[in-house]
């Protein structure tokens, strides 16, 4: 099944985001950078399923 977003400015699934995380954290140059990264998933993460639930 194709993942359809609820809101087109929704461009990415959340294993998407996930990825993006945690291959900017792998790559981050410090700790800090690196829960930045993790922290600004975790936001994009909430905001998607507070759409999703809203939407269902």
């Amino acid at each position: 099944m194709r993942h359809i977003p609820a809101r087109p400015e929704q461009i990415q699934s959340a294993i998407e985001i996930i990825r993006a995380a945690l291959r900017a954290a792998a790559l981050a140059p410090d700790d800090a950078a690196a829960l930045d990264a993790t922290g600004d998933a975790l936001r994009r993460l909430f905001e998607l399923a507070r759409v999703e639930v809203r939407h269902g």
